[in-house]
């Protein structure tokens, strides 16, 4: 299953060299039918299945930078600017307590809706929800009852996904209710939350991944919505959007897969105390500041651990600042 980000030991990883994804299963063109939106959909979860199962060491990481494209994708829906690293800065730079605005409050809610087990989906929407200060009232209440019934119907997992998408996202709009929908996207977020989680529940999978908001709420996912629309054309969409989702998700754990075996290979050079905390802790998140609370480190051995991590092509620094610096795979 897949790692919990607050899993611990890095001795002992074991880094393989992951399957290549099938070029027959990807597609750059919109399928022109639903069973072959379906098969290509079906081939990409089987791979992300197999993935998923195989609970690679950096699966902690990999769940949360889907998070954050997701996140990406859903302020742009709702009409902001904030890109990848402007939510990075968000979550980081926020004081403890202090509201992270409404960008940053999108990452949080993806990153609740990553944190929790499968079984725990209800009360991971709930936290989600209050994480977009959204009131848990009778609409949201509604939506998540359809989801639940998608999850014990009898439709396969990716049928059983796109159908949840389309039901939720039918009440959280205004019409249902004024704060769901229209400008802040509250509501397709929250959508594609319930159809992920539907999804994960339908595999049997440990914990939700974040698959259908970035390919679904992205810019070219919303010009495609636009045509299709117009035809009916919805459950195609949404399958075809967990297969590209499913396909991205297989080469993203490649990528993290070679970066993961050269922090392996760079770990017997560090001699700091705390550096092994420092290397899972890298592993199982997106970023990391040097103020983040890890075992046995203060923050400027943390940033003095990073940057020789950084001089060693073992990670990356991500802002390109020289001061509120921010690490990752």
């Amino acid at each position: 299953m897949l790692a919990r980000a607050d899993s611990s030991g890095f001795s002992g990883l074991a880094i393989a060299s992951p399957a290549a994804f099938p070029a027959w299963a990807r597609s750059a063109n919109t399928p022109e039918s639903e069973a072959e939106a379906a098969f290509l959909a079906g081939a990409a979860l089987a791979r992300l299945d197999a993935l998923v199962r195989e609970n690679p060491p950096w699966a902690g990481v990999l769940r949360q930078r889907l998070a954050l494209s997701a996140a990406a994708a859903s302020v742009f829906r709702s009409g902001r600017a904030e890109d990848e690293t402007a939510l990075r800065d968000a979550f980081h730079l926020t004081r403890p307590g202090a509201d992270p605005g409404p960008a940053g409050r999108t990452l949080l809610a993806w990153r609740t809706l990553t944190s929790g087990s499968a079984g725990q989906w209800r009360s991971s929407i709930g936290d989600a929800a209050k994480a977009l200060q959204i009131p848990q009232d009778k609409v949201l209440q509604v939506a998540v009852d359809a989801a639940a019934a998608c999850a014990a119907g009898a439709r396969l997992a990716p049928f059983a996904a796109a159908k949840t998408y389309q039901l939720a996202l039918r009440v959280l709009t205004p019409g249902a209710g004024e704060k769901f929908g229209g400008r802040g996207g509250e509501g397709a977020l929250l959508a594609a939350g319930l159809a992920d989680c539907v999804l994960a529940q339908k595999l049997h999978w440990p914990f939700a991944l974040p698959l259908l908001a970035a390919p679904l709420l992205s810019p070219a996912g919303r010009r495609r919505a636009a045509a299709d629309l117009a035809d009916g054309a919805e459950p195609t969409r949404v399958l075809f959007c967990y297969a590209q989702a499913a396909a991205r998700a297989c080469d993203l754990s490649a990528e993290l897969g070679r970066r993961a075996q050269r922090l392996a290979e760079v770990e017997p050079k560090l001699r700091a105390k705390g550096a092994r905390a420092a290397l899972q802790a890298l592993l199982d998140d997106d970023s990391l500041s040097a103020a983040t609370n890890i075992s046995g480190l203060s923050e400027r051995g943390a940033r003095r651990l990073f940057d020789r991590l950084v001089a060693l092509g073992a990670i990356r620094e991500l802002t390109g600042r020289v001061t509120f610096r921010l690490y990752g795979l």
